[in-house]
């Protein structure tokens, strides 16, 4: 199976790694670079196209590279769109494959772009404005930082860390419309989402507080439920939440926690509207800034920033993780996904 590990390229990061991960073996067997790419933070990767925010030396945007060779994993650059701007956080392809949409996490903007029927990144179309602040020291604006289509395929979901609030967005002839705001928990910094199975819950994790808040979501509006703590009670150390994965069965949730450095495992109960926490794992590394699932639900792998080591997780049949001898080495990594 191959996989492809974003990072920042501040120090040793080069942009986008491949890594390759033996299933029958349970290993990490090799990694090398694939493209250089500045501050390549987040990654789309659909069929055989990848899309990688990019951070040029005056305008930012969106680089579209080609898969060569789906066995090998290479890859191609193809094209660039950069504009005046700052660097994107995270960014989506929509459902029809007709746009993508990033999120700026140092402005608060949530930017939007025409694909081509090449599935090329070719314009930035409109910029739509997150207003709004919270009361940490960290939330002195508006900090967007996750953007996702909603189940129903009718809008964008974009959350905002600085403004503790998740802004629903319709696409409308080119442009952003806001339909609604769902606000939640002050000081909490809502940062990833994931939905459920059937998409009636989602369950957004948050950076400041370190909870997965479970919220009721209909026709573009989210309305928490319960919150729960992702950290263990006798920990007063410093922790910022990261990344919320689903497992492809639907029955677990997984988020990373960066300073106590590890993953919690939540299993999904009364068919999505509570979480029972099962287990809090080291993750062998600092600062794990993100990790993913194999699609077919066997292994977790594990990218830490700091440490610049990418680990191997076995999932259990009750979806609790047990790690794996054998690590490999990707500097900077914030990024993990599979082709």
């Amino acid at each position: 199976m191959i996989g492809y590990v974003g990072t920042y390229t501040k120090e040793h990061g080069k942009g986008i790694y491949k890594f390759e991960l033996d299933t029958e073996a349970g290993k990490l067997v090799s990694v090398e670079e694939a493209a250089e790419s500045p501050n390549a933070t987040y990654l789309d990767i659909r069929n055989d196209r990848i899309y990688a925010v990019k951070q040029g030396r005056t305008k930012a945007g969106i680089a579209t590279f080609g898969v060569n060779d789906f066995e090998a994993g290479e890859l191609r650059f193809i094209e660039d769109c950069l504009e005046e701007g700052a660097s994107g956080c995270h960014l989506t392809l929509t459902s029809d494959q007709n746009y993508l949409v990033d999120a700026v996490y140092l402005s608060g903007e949530i930017r939007l772009y025409r694909v081509d029927s090449r599935g090329i990144v070719t314009e930035r179309l409109d910029v739509f404005q997150v207003e709004g602040d919270g009361p940490h020291e960290r939330q002195d604006n508006p900090h967007s930082h996750f953007v996702v289509e909603t189940p129903d395929l009718k809008y964008i979901a974009a959350v905002d860390l600085g403004a503790d609030k998740i802004v629903t967005l319709e696409i409308k002839e080119d442009r952003l419309e806001k339909v609604s705001e769902s606000k939640v928990a002050a000081g909490s910094g809502p940062r990833h989402l994931v939905f459920g199975d059937g998409g009636k819950y989602a369950y957004i994790f948050t950076e400041l507080s370190n909870e997965v808040i479970v919220a009721n979501y209909h026709d573009g509006e989210f309305f928490p439920i319960e919150t729960y703590s992702a950290l263990p009670e006798s920990f007063d150390g410093h922790s910022q939440g990261s990344a919320i994965r689903k497992h492809p069965n639907g029955k677990y949730i997984y988020v990373s926690n960066r300073g106590h450095n590890s993953i919690a495992v939540f299993e999904i109960e009364s068919d999505g509207k509570t979480l029972k926490r099962t287990q809090i794992e080291s993750t062998n590394g600092d600062w794990p800034r993100d990790f993913n699932i194999t699609p077919d639900g066997e292994y977790l792998v594990c990218a830490h920033e700091r440490s610049h080591n990418v680990v191997l997780f076995k999932i259990n049949e009750d979806g609790t993780i047990e790690r794996q001898e054998g690590e490999v080495e990707a500097p900077e990594g914030v990024f993990v996904g599979f082709l």
